[in-house]
């Protein structure tokens, strides 16, 4: 089939002008034949015929005076954990556009999914799904430096990438020769302080790509991941061989410190574009393109108000900080962005999705004002509060959350009066026609509402069912890389209404958005058997329902309105065991799913939705606010193909399903197997029963649940669980992978 030159062309448009990447390119599935099968595009998914790149720059000055004083004392450099998050969303964000404009797409993690030990024939260690340094060179965009890290003409080291596999056959980039970035300077070996780069070396590593071959040192990760991914102290004597057992060792000897600012990123800039101001820092500064001068500062702050409206911000100011050099050393202004909210009531359950919103627009914003020639940090320790302390206008109950970007531009000082005009009266049809513009503009695939009444309804059947059912929850106490330390508490279920969300709830509007379908599909399936798509499915699609929960919240909040979110409106769901740490399982608001009209339920309980099939996930915005209803769906023929099929109970190595239950739904009866819960975490929440996600991993774990599942055999198991690969682990819902709907 012939090369789709135009879909090549509105995919790149998407990643740049929507999606915000820096670089983009495309590498055809024949550049990855000499790819470990395990951990190549074609592994993971067989019908692929394309892998797109994208790349987003680390902000020149958090590079530069990172790490400044010492490697583990990373200061601005902590913008690299906003760059894996927006990196996150814009692999998820972009498979599925492919899959909405009909293609399959396999969305890969950023990072934090890997198999540490190897798996079967793969004998790397910390190997991801796929690489995407090497991704990145095959589709063209960079060269392999010696230090292992890709290196652009553009940005040297300062970028990271994240990469999308597809069926969809697109124009491939060209190749950059091998050697042509990359200038051998030196700088990464000399200033490694593990030595990563001059001990236990193996010679060199080939990569070769249709008709060149790319190098690159062929080092010991063990001792590479001494500070950089252990923690260890950097300062403390590095024995001449290290692996597994030695690090294990030293952090029972001497606990962590902290991670690293990695030397061979920091000191890694082309020789055309590399310069040195020791006044400045004591690393190699990027040559940018000159500034525009005081006559564009006008056109700058239009264009740093767009980059932070575009991200959901409600304000955009420039205040007065005095002297800003402390942060940035050619610094002369300041640009704090904002959200304002009404104080919640109850938990702050919106906290972390603002910081989220407000860190994501913060290093848009710092990209902006670099590409205008300006210097530009974010990720500071700038005491928000005395920023905040500057506004006014703020009605009672309401407050601000911010953060502030110093930067190199004059900026003149604007108005911090935060008052806002109320805005026009609506009805309850127009606020749910305004709701579905919205939830639709920030990438929903569903959004349904139903009355708080309905659910009410629904309590006393689900009561019955669930009530009183046991519960056992779990936590670590000991610190990462040893033993688990169980404390576990017990508890039992006791199903939920609107009300206990939020006092004088009158609706709840339901959101639905798709998990890519071949991520589902190919779920520890060979030649790959990775779970890590899967796995990085599950909580993107949290962090992105989260986002547009947020940004509806604050819709209704603007309008006087009240309004809270939940994952899990009647508390009869659980969680999964995640790298990103515990996520909504597939059961985690069904029944506020099905009362907004927006599917039914399967035999083995999740929503089955005419859009989404049984690949939604969901989430629940709870209002005092009055919305128009939608119907609940009448047709029953959806959950047809569970009639007569047990797969879903059979697929359950924990035997955790009960008998069938029935419920009403507004007249509609939904029939569904319960779960024992503490059976179902046993398996996917817990990773004890490891067929169900970490022994795809490499993990030796396969504990057989008892009888009764007790709050102290739970504790021993858990004592089981491998000290270093423990907190990232990735498990799926059996059942659902055994659904013919799914495969």
């Amino acid at each position: 089939m012939a090369v789709d030159s135009v879909m090549t062309g509105r995919l790149k448009a998407y990643a740049r002008e929507v999606l915000a990447a820096d670089l983009v390119g495309v590498a055809n599935i024949e550049r990855f034949a000499h790819a470990p099968l395990m951990m190549s595009p074609q592994g993971l998914f067989p019908a692929a015929r394309s892998v797109v790149v994208m790349a987003i720059h680390h902000p020149d000055a958090c590079i530069e005076l990172g790490g400044l004083t010492h490697p583990q004392e990373i200061g601005p450099y902590r913008v690299q954990y906003r760059m894996n998050d927006r990196l996150d969303e814009m692999s998820y964000r972009l498979g599925v556009w492919l899959e909405r404009e009909g293609y399959r797409a396999v969305p890969i993690v950023s990072s934090n999914i890997w198999r540490y030990k190897g798996y079967k024939e793969l004998t790397a260690h910390f190997a991801p799904d796929m690489s995407h340094i090497y991704a990145s060179v095959a589709a063209g965009l960079s060269d392999l430096g010696y230090s292992g890290l890709a290196i652009t003409p553009e940005y040297g080291a300062r970028q990271r990438f994240v990469t999308v596999i597809t069926d969809a056959i697109l124009e491939p980039t060209p190749l950059l020769e091998p050697g042509s970035v990359c200038d051998d300077c030196g700088l990464c070996v000399r200033l490694c302080p593990s030595g990563a780069l001059s001990k236990e070396l193996g010679g060199l590593d080939e990569l070769p790509i249709e008709d060149k071959v790319y190098t690159k040192a062929n080092k010991n990760l063990w001792r590479c991941a001494w500070g950089e991914h252990f923690d260890l102290d950097l300062d403390l004597p590095i024995p001449e061989v290290v692996d597994e057992a030695v690090i294990l060792a030293n952090v029972r000897e001497h606990g962590l410190r902290g991670g690293e600012m990695g030397c061979c990123l920091r000191f890694c800039v082309p020789k055309a574009r590399r310069y040195f101001d020791r006044g400045y820092a004591d690393a190699p500064r990027r040559r940018r393109n000159t500034p525009a001068g005081d006559e564009g500062h006008r056109g700058l702050g239009q264009a740093v108000a767009a980059m932070a409206y575009r991200q959901g911000c409600d304000f955009v100011a420039v205040p007065e900080l005095g002297d800003v050099t402390r942060w940035l050393p050619d610094g002369r202004s300041a640009v704090t962005l904002g959200l304002r909210y009404r104080r919640p009531e109850g938990p702050d359950l919106s906290a972390a999705a603002r910081s989220y919103l407000l860190d994501a627009a913060a290093y848009d914003v710092t990209r902006e004002i670099e590409r205008w020639g300006y210097s530009a940090v974010c990720a500071t320790d700038l005491d928000e509060a005395t920023v905040q302390a500057q506004f006014t206008g703020l009605p009672a109950g309401w407050a601000v959350q911010t953060h502030t970007v110093i930067c190199a531009a004059e900026l003149s000082p604007t108005s911090l009066d935060l008052a806002v005009p109320a805005p026009p009266p609506l009805d309850a049809a127009q606020r749910r026609a305004q709701l579905a513009r919205l939830t639709a503009e920030l990438g929903a695939d569903v959004m349904g509402v139903a009355p708080a009444e309905r659910l009410d309804a629904l309590h006393p059947a689900l009561s019955e069912v669930f009530d009183g059912m046991a519960r056992l929850d779990a936590r670590d106490v000991s610190h990462r890389f040893m033993p688990y330390e169980p404390r576990v508490t017990a508890s039992t279920v006791q199903v939920k209404r609107p009300e206990d969300h939020l006092a004088g709830a009158k609706s709840v509007l339901v959101i639905g958005l798709r998990l890519p379908r071949a991520s589902v599909e190919r779920t520890a399936l060979p030649p790959a058997e990775s779970v890590g798509p899967y796995a990085f499915a599950q909580y993107e699609s949290t962090n992105l329902l989260r986002l547009t929960a947020l940004r509806v919240m604050r819709w209704l909040e603007d309008r006087g309105h009240r309004a809270t979110l939940s994952f899990d409106l009647c508390g009869t769901g659980s969680v999964v065991g995640n790298p990103r740490g515990d996520q909504p399982d597939a059961f985690a608001n069904r029944f506020a799913a099905v009362a907004a009209g927006l599917g039914h339920l399967s035999r083995a309980g999740f929503v089955v939705s005419p859009v989404l099939g049984p690949f939604g996930r969901y989430v629940a915005v709870i209002t005092d606010a009055e919305i128009a209803a939608d119907e609940v769906i009448a047709d029953a023929g959806l959950t047809a193909a569970c009639e007569d099929c047990t797969r879903c109970v059979s697929a359950c190595a924990t035997t955790a399903f009960g008998p069938e239950a029935t419920v009403e739904v507004a007249g509609n009866i939904e029939r569904f197997r319960p779960i024992e819960r503490t059976r179902c975490d046993w398996s996917k929440r817990y990773s004890l029963n490891g067929e169900e996600g970490v022994n795809f991993l490499g993990w030796d774990l396969n504990l057989p649940a008892p009888d009764v599942i007790s709050a102290e055999s739970l504790a021993t198991a858990l004592r089981q669980q491998p000290a270093i690969p423990k907190y990232r682990p990735c498990n799926f819902e059996a059942c659902l992978l055994a659904c013919p709907m799914v495969r």
